[in-house]
């Protein structure tokens, strides 16, 4: 199987909700701080995440520029 590299911008975050909750990735924040981890929740104004050392951060959405993760294809 390969992988393939997703790129969600802010502006699509809230539309692609139910895809990117669960998910283990990097979210960029527009100060070009990454934060990785799996992406527990997302709501209207915050995405909460939960790092390798299991602390959570609560990340408003405005603040981010884009949540980028792997997903594992057929061929």
């Amino acid at each position: 199987m390969g992988k393939r590299q997703v790129r969600i911008s802010r502006k699509d975050i809230l539309l692609k909700k139910s895809e990117i909750e669960g998910v283990t990735g990097h979210v960029i924040m527009a100060d070009h701080v990454v934060h990785n981890g799996q992406i527990l929740a997302v709501s209207d104004s915050h995405l909460e995440l939960r790092d390798p050392r299991f602390n959570k951060h609560i990340l408003e959405i405005g603040a981010i520029l884009e949540v980028v993760y792997d997903k594992e294809t057929d061929y």
